[in-house]
């Protein structure tokens, strides 16, 4: 699962670098100023790791879940930036 995970490590910086740089552009990045960390990031990779090494199948759905829900959208409180946030990590 190697290649899967460089992948999904891809996926996931390049998710966490359009979070970070949609703050530059003020209320029309985010409705909110966010404060998203690499803590945020780390933590993706981590759950990342423990879920790779423990299914034989990549579990994207979980993935998808922990990291919009719980890691980077638990931050988010504003409805559209939610709905912006999942796109981003959906595409």
């Amino acid at each position: 699962q190697e290649k899967e995970f460089r992948k999904l490590i891809f996926a996931l910086c390049w998710f966490h670098a359009v979070m970070q740089e949609r703050r530059k552009f003020g209320p029309l990045g985010w409705n909110i100023a966010y404060d998203f960390s690499n803590s945020d990031r780390d933590c993706c990779f981590q759950q990342l790791k423990v879920f790779l090494n423990k299914y034989d199948q990549v579990p994207y759905k979980v993935i998808y879940m922990l990291s919009g829900d719980v890691n980077y959208g638990g931050r988010v409180t504003d409805d559209w930036d939610r709905r912006t946030m999942n796109t981003l990590l959906k595409d």
